[in-house]
């Protein structure tokens, strides 16, 4: 720690536009993740690292704003917070800290090989990313980034996997382009779709009456956007009425067929998952929804879930749903 310090010191005595401008006020969804003590020790790191390569212009709520004029803009430390809260030594976080950055230069210099004008370089490297709408707002919003909402809460962001990191698109670079951006959107899921996914199905006893068959699709960085293009990735997944599904991060997705032969399926399923769904949204570092949807014809409709004190769990069909539900066999 006192190393760090030491470095940091140097850097700020080097460095005139640091003046005063570090604060290491906690990001507001991190106050009850990490001690003071810890964060500000990630900050000082971050910065030491940054410094050797960009010039900093202030630190605040954990974005560090690069003076402009250079190749990048901001960093965050919100993904570095939590990557270290995973190493419980704290001695191994210097090699966490080095190792992210690493990346995040890694992607950069990826980025600078390719020509941002021809988007026969780019294309391949197209794809997606599902956000909370929080997470977004919380970072700019979508003013520079191309998105779109697919899901209610959340927003479908246009991205670049690179070698070390993801990069999102920035709106400027469609001009130059010259494309639609739905068909640049098509492209993105076209490569996301190519990715491994796991899948496993599996039937469980929900309770003493009832069991229910669930498909859980696995992958790190795209099972949630994998699911965007169900229909197409998974048609025999898909009951009559379609599934109902929850996607609480972006490595899980667990679907339940809805279809004439098992109409009660899916409120089973979500009675029986509702507390599992909301711990994988909660824990993960990158959720998605803490909700379930029923998905039908490539559109997801929010499934209104109640609970009551005594823990009971009221699932209501949306409308459309209990329309087909209601229709003559």
């Amino acid at each position: 720690m006192r190393f760090l310090t030491f470095i940091t010191f140097l850097v700020v005595l080097n460095n005139p536009s640091f003046g005063q401008k570090i604060e290491y006020d906690i990001p507001e969804d991190y106050k009850k993740d990490v001690e003071t003590k810890d964060y500000q020790r990630i900050v000082d790191a971050s910065i030491a690292t940054i410094s050797k390569r960009y010039k900093i212009e202030r630190v605040k709520e954990g974005a560090i704003y690069l003076v402009k004029g250079q190749d990048l803009q901001t960093l965050n430390v919100h993904n570095l917070i939590d990557k270290c809260l995973k190493v419980k030594n704290k001695k191994d976080w210097d090699k966490v800290i080095d190792e992210h950055y690493k990346n995040i230069f890694a992607s950069i210099d990826e980025q600078k090989k390719i020509n941002p004008n021809d988007y026969n370089t780019i294309e391949k490297y197209l794809t997606l990313r599902i956000y909370p709408n929080k997470f977004i707002e919380q970072r700019g919003g979508t003013e520079q980034i191309v998105a779109k909402s697919d899901i209610e809460g959340t927003f479908t962001v246009l991205m670049l996997d690179l070698p070390g990191a993801f990069s999102s698109v920035q709106r400027p670079s469609l001009k130059l382009w010259n494309k639609e951006e739905k068909d640049i959107f098509k492209a993105a899921q076209q490569n996301v779709n190519k990715q491994k996914m796991v899948q496993v199905t599996k039937t469980f006893q929900v309770n003493d009456k009832a069991s229910v068959e669930l498909t859980f699709i696995e992958n790190e960085d795209y099972a949630a956007s994998y699911i965007l293009d169900l229909e197409k990735n998974q048609p025999n997944l898909i009951g009559t009425w379609g599934v109902a599904i929850a996607i609480p991060n972006k490595g899980i997705a667990t679907i339940c067929k809805i279809d004439k032969e098992h109409p009660v399926d899916f409120v089973n399923f979500i009675q029986f998952d509702k507390s599992t769904n909301e711990k994988f949204y909660r824990e993960h570092p990158q959720p998605i929804s803490d909700r379930f949807f029923w998905y039908h014809k490539g559109k997801f409709t929010p499934i209104n879930v109640q609970s009551d004190q005594k823990g009971n769990v009221n699932v209501i069909a949306p409308l459309g749903l209990a329309t087909l539900m209601s229709e003559k066999k």
